[in-house]
């Protein structure tokens, strides 16, 4: 059976927490670290750790706007494991973000 937070138990997932952040800025730029988190079902401290980890290699560009900060995420960028990288982070973030039942 499955929770309503989505934690079924399971140890282990196909896709990374750091795959399920880029996923949730990509699909809002300007999301803050608490809903970024909170989509992803991790603690903002971690969320944040994350956001760090991606920016410095590379896959996110960080600015200030106003109060807020803005991500860029660089999904013309390869997937870091070698047998992965003829794919791209786009790739990936189209793969997450496409809704259940669709064609692909």
């Amino acid at each position: 059976m499955k929770s309503s937070t989505g934690n079924d138990g399971h140890r282990w997932r196909f896709v990374t927490n750091h795959g399920h952040v880029l996923e949730c800025i990509a699909a809002d730029p300007s999301a803050r670290l608490r809903d970024i988190a909170a989509a992803v079902g991790v603690t903002e401290r971690t969320a944040a750790q994350i956001v760090g980890d991606l920016e410095r290699a590379g896959y996110l560009t960080k600015t200030r706007d106003g109060r807020r900060n803005r991500y860029e995420v660089h999904g013309e960028l390869p997937l870091r494991h070698a047998r992965h990288r003829h794919r791209t982070v786009g790739d990936l973030i189209r793969f997450l973000a496409t809704p259940p039942g669709s064609a692909r």
